[in-house]
């Protein structure tokens, strides 16, 4: 029979409960800056930011580096594969951008959503102090991969058919 330390078990879980709550804290203190922004209107990014081209080139090592990136920041809102569906969309007061939509996608600028991801607007954080420029940059090549390649258009009819 094992005897357990009562005061050993209740520290262990004290210790636990602490780190949990710290760790909620870093996670979401981004989106306690940015709470007020009203979400009722549309985010519309500033004409010179959606002008900016994306000066990161992509290659494996940045979009391995996005991808982390991505999953360890941005899917607990935007989803595993960025449909905005993450396990934590439908807490949110405004879903998340679903970078999968190519009415969505296709003509959002690059810098567009550098701007938005550098920026935040209500529970959406500022990532601009969090990470680097050329991260942020690397995301948006990332998101550039998450809509899904275009089905090929189906052969034209025959007259035998």
């Amino acid at each position: 029979m094992i005897r357990r330390n009562k005061s050993v078990t209740r520290l262990s879980h004290r210790n636990g409960l602490l780190f949990s709550l710290m760790l909620a804290a870093l996670l979401f203190a981004p989106f306690r800056a940015r709470a007020t922004d009203d979400v009722t209107v549309p985010w519309i990014a500033p004409e010179d930011a959606k002008k900016v081209k994306n000066p990161v080139t992509v290659t494996p090592e940045g979009m391995a580096e996005a991808t982390d990136l991505f999953r360890d920041t941005c899917s607990l809102c935007h989803g595993p594969k960025g449909a905005g569906d993450g396990s934590l969309a439908k807490t949110l007061p405004q879903k998340p951008a679903n970078f999968t939509d190519p009415k969505l996608m296709k003509d959002v600028t690059d810098g567009e959503l550098f701007w938005k991801m550098s920026k935040g607007r209500g529970v959406m954080p500022a990532w601009e102090e969090q990470l680097s420029e050329t991260q942020r940059w690397e995301l948006v090549n990332y998101l550039r991969t998450l809509m899904p390649k275009s089905t090929p258009a189906p052969a034209p009819a025959t007259k035998d058919q």
